[in-house]
């Protein structure tokens, strides 16, 4: 069960968007309780930029300048809960309790007060969410109220993505829109090309061109590279010796390309029907690539030994940073790609009798 989300509360409103066009940006914020601290502001990007900021006297001021409204995260210090704002050349205040996580009050530009305004109306089902949560950890030992607790979580979870998507093709597009539309789709383990087109799709050109924009529009360049019927991106990744294996030598064969973890229960859960898999068919022309999601090699090779499994496998050993896994959009495992002799996506997500019979499909 995920933790909920932060909550930031704002006035309500449906306002549309615009970006602000004066000359730099400043951050008047005010911390009750706390006399002296830093502040933290991470800005979104594809480089790191993270700025500290000194709280003096329960005050702090930042300022900069931006070329479009900016997501940032800002950390209220040490203990203290981090929050999305959304910057714009203009004035912004940001007034917090110490210690009252919930108690965050923004107002800034357009962009920040329709992203906050959303918030606010999400506020009683991040409440209830993070009640199950608390009940959850109290609860652990007792099955029956866990599985009662997992359901209701994951109805108001169902009914918060309604909201966000709503709030996404609703709301006249801004960079507000651009970032719960990321957020969205990261979000969302069977997305498509369609849902993700139709969101991008729904930014003006202006809104396309910012950098949530392009976000989405590279999250819809990856899902079309790696959808059923085109060519599956080639890739070289170390086996355990330091071996660089390529995806495109195993062209020529019915190639499963699996994606696991030793620390993943359902993929060890999984692998006795991928050995299933391998030793009825490998005799036949099929193969498998198995591409893990560790950081330790110690633990991702005692998986490989416990388990039995007989074919290839490769890591960078990045976790969840692997690069391949970028490529190919992974945010769940288990999780795999069945291709044919040419490389070319037949499949995904194949589990026990499914892969077995689309197997049984293609190899007589």
């Amino acid at each position: 069960m995920k933790k909920a989300y932060v909550i930031l509360i704002a006035l309500f409103c449906w306002a549309g968007c615009k970006t602000a066009v004066q000359d730099g940006f400043v951050v008047n914020g005010t911390i009750e309780n706390l006399d002296h601290g830093q502040v933290y502001f991470a800005k979104s990007g594809d480089v790191p930029q993270v700025d500290t900021v000194a709280v003096v006297k329960g005050h702090f001021t930042y300022k900069g300048k931006l070329s479009e409204p900016t997501v940032y995260m800002v950390n209220l210090g040490e203990n203290q809960p981090s929050s999305f704002v959304i910057l714009e050349n203009g004035t912004t205040t940001l007034t917090y309790k110490n210690n009252e996580p919930n108690s965050i009050q923004v107002k800034g530009g357009d962009d920040e007060n329709v992203y906050f305004a959303f918030l606010l109306s999400c506020k009683p089902l991040y409440d209830k969410m993070d009640s199950i949560d608390q009940l959850a950890h109290a609860q652990s030992e007792d099955a029956g109220i866990m599985q009662n607790l997992k359901f209701t979580y994951f109805q108001l979870d169902s009914t918060l993505k309604d909201k966000q998507y709503h709030f996404i093709m609703d709301t006249k597009p801004c960079v507000a829109t651009a970032f719960m539309g990321i957020n969205y789709l990261n979000e969302k383990m069977d997305k498509t090309l369609e849902d993700v087109e139709k969101i991008y799709n729904k930014l003006d050109p202006t809104i396309q061109k910012t950098y949530m924009g392009t976000k989405i529009a590279a999250l819809a360049k990856q899902l079309k590279a790696t959808s059923i019927g085109q060519v599956a991106p080639d890739f070289s990744l170390p086996d355990a010796a330091g071996k660089m294996v390529s995806l495109s030598s195993f062209k020529g064969k019915i190639t499963l390309l699996d994606f696991w973890a030793s620390w993943c229960g359902p993929c060890r859960a999984e692998n006795p029907n991928v050995v299933a898999a391998y030793t009825k068919f490998h005799p036949k022309g099929f193969d498998i690539l198995g591409v893990s999601l560790d950081d330790q090699k110690t633990q991702w090779q005692s998986a490989i030994k416990k388990d039995a499994l007989p074919w290839t496998h490769v890591s960078d050993l990045k976790g969840w940073n692997s690069d391949v896994a970028q490529l190919y959009g992974i945010q769940s495992i288990p999780s795999n790609l069945l291709l044919d002799k040419n490389g070319v996506i037949l499949a995904k997500g194949l589990r026990g009798a499914e892969l077995d019979a689309k197997l049984n499909e293609l190899i007589k």
